[in-house]
């Protein structure tokens, strides 16, 4: 047997295809991690928002623990140094009010209270969430809720 019939008889790849190979092997990769560093960011956000949102609700979990309306959120309640919560409250005006409600015979006056979200660490101060709540106004029916 020649040695050019041996060369050729033995298996293997040329060099054009393992270049080939490697190519297709670097861009796969090259994808992966684009999708793994997206969904990275996705789940910084979304880990962001449910911190956010837990701020908020407990924030309004101590607004409704109050009967009176209350202007701040005790430190010890909320503990967050580099977050800020304003309080604010609004009349509820018939426009507001669903249909359904406007005919239920004595309805107590309703009041919106808007419990908003601040960064303090950001630039300036940034909103970053805002919770609204219908609430049922007691004092001016000299009632109490039960």
């Amino acid at each position: 047997m020649k040695r050019s019939e041996r060369l050729r008889s033995v298996k293997g790849f040329t060099l054009i295809e393992v270049i080939i190979a490697i190519g297709i092997l670097a861009i796969s990769l090259a994808s992966l991690f684009q999708i793994i560093a997206s969904s990275r960011a996705r789940l910084a956000k979304a880990d962001e928002g449910w911190h956010n949102m837990h701020m908020l609700t407990q924030a309004a979990e101590y607004v409704l623990l109050h009967n009176a309306n209350v202007d701040d959120v005790e430190d010890d309640f909320f503990p967050y140094r580099d977050y800020q919560v304003r309080i604010t409250y609004e009349d509820v005006t018939d426009e507001q009010i669903h249909d359904d409600f406007k005919s239920i015979e004595g309805q107590l006056p309703l009041e919106l209270c808007v419990i908003e979200l601040f960064n303090m660490k950001a630039t300036g101060k940034e909103s970053v969430g805002t919770l609204e709540i219908e609430r049922i106004i007691y004092e001016d029916e000299g009632l109490e809720p039960e």
